[in-house]
């Protein structure tokens, strides 16, 4: 968990948390502006910077930057071209040396838009986030700048970048047909995720012909929703070797910090280098470990992670040929915000009976198919990964046995699957 975003920091702890949180920024982007000057003159802190991109459009998405960050905000100064917002106190009815508390100032009267953070005394940590996202969202990565080197980016924060091209020469492919059973989830991935990015003129002609006003028909972002081990990130990766498009595969974990602003960062990092690759999919894998329900109280770094992700989302939808995937074990726990943002979900159910033994064929493929279905009925309400767990249980108990005895190599027997499933009930 992040420390308390309410704490006074001291200005040069607040300067130095400033520059290290935007360091890494610099190195993403090409004629960057250059990072904010931050001063403390008589008792007053003020944090200052150009801005690439603020018009009146950009204005509002400020705003609500603002509003993520701090508890209480009204409109100071609203003229043309110029606009200040003022936090409150916690306390509404609060009046007090009100104008001692922090305002955000937006000018585009000058050639080189500018933003101004300013307050009577120090940042807090709220306000220093604020700052470091206001930076970030109006110096963002545009198309006619360039992400240098995105994948070593994504590799500097942990993120694995799964490229089918490069997995297939070390024997990683994974087809569809190495995944046992799940018909009905492949035909529904190869129906709104596979046919519309080999496809996009055939999806768009048909939109031509049926819409008032032609719009993609294609989904924005698929949600892969079930219980853990039921194949959700493997089929991410069958998904990417069917269209041969790279995977930016981001466990959770990794995004997840307990440092100042990091994980929003991370997080805003992935997409500004995914928005860098030509063609890509961008898996968020247990994406309700860090966008629950803003109504359940989150934590002021959680709000953040969510505000940051749904404006990425955003900002990452109309790329063409790449789409963002989402899984998760609770869809129930989502924010309603983001759940608007995955207009398809498909539901990973646990395998039937069926299922269960075709995926038991991957394997125990020297058992015959009555015996592998006796095994599957006996482990009713098994998932694909703890099938898989059973079976290299007996793998390991089989080994173990022939080492001891010094016996040749042999399969193990379809008693030995059945005992283990006596020792586990």
């Amino acid at each position: 968990m992040e420390k308390s975003l309410t704490k006074e920091i001291d200005f040069l702890t607040a300067k130095s948390i400033l520059n290290k949180e935007l360091s890494i920024f610099k190195t993403v982007t090409s004629g960057i502006s250059k990072l904010p000057e931050m001063t403390y003159e008589k008792n007053e802190s003020r944090i200052k910077f150009n801005a690439k991109t603020l018009n009146k459009n950009t204005i509002l998405d400020c705003f609500e930057v603002v509003k993520n960050h701090i508890e209480n905000i009204k409109l100071h100064t609203l003229s043309n071209g110029y606009y200040c917002l003022q936090a409150l106190h916690s306390n509404l009815y609060d009046t007090k040396s009100i104008l001692d508390n922090a305002k955000f100032r937006f000018s585009i009267l000058k050639n080189i838009p500018e933003i101004e953070i300013t307050k009577r005394g120090s940042f807090v940590e709220a306000e220093l986030l604020t700052a470091i996202e206001l930076f970030r969202l109006t110096n963002e990565v545009s198309n006619s700048q360039q992400i240098i080197d995105p994948r070593e980016i994504l590799k500097n924060i942990g993120i694995e970048v799964y490229d089918p091209h490069i997995e297939k020469t070390k024997g990683n492919f994974i087809g569809f047909d190495q995944i046992f059973g799940y018909d009905k989830v492949k035909q529904e991935i190869y129906e709104s995720l596979i046919l519309p990015l080999k496809n996009p003129d055939a999806f768009l002609n048909i939109s031509n012909l049926t819409r008032k006003f032609p719009t993609s028909n294609r989904p924005r972002a698929v949600l892969f929703e079930g219980e853990p081990g039921v194949g959700k990130t493997t089929m991410a990766k069958a998904v990417a070797c069917a269209l041969g498009i790279p995977l930016i595969n981001v466990p959770i974990e990794l995004i997840m910090s307990k440092y100042f602003g990091e994980s929003a960062q991370n997080l805003a990092l992935v997409f500004d280098a995914a928005k860098a690759m030509d063609n890509v999919l961008v898996f968020l894998d247990e994406i309700d470990s860090l966008a629950g329900k803003r109504e359940d109280g989150l934590f002021e770094a959680t709000k953040t992670m969510l505000s940051v992700l749904l404006r990425k989302l955003d900002g990452f939808e109309g790329k063409p040929n790449s789409i963002t995937m989402g899984a998760t074990n609770r869809k129930v726990d989502l924010d309603s915000a983001l759940v608007s943002r995955f207009d398809k979900s498909i539901y990973f159910p646990l395998p039937n009976t069926n299922e269960r033994a075709a995926i038991l064929s991957g394997y125990a493929m020297h058992l015959d198919d009555g015996l592998r279905r006796n095994i599957a009925e006996k482990l009713e309400g098994y998932s694909g990964r703890k099938l898989k767990d059973f079976c290299d249980t007996v793998e390991r108990r089989h080994v173990t046995m022939l080492i001891e005895k010094n016996l040749p190599i042999s399969a193990p027997s379809a008693e030995e699957y059945l005992k283990i499933i006596e020792e586990i009930k």
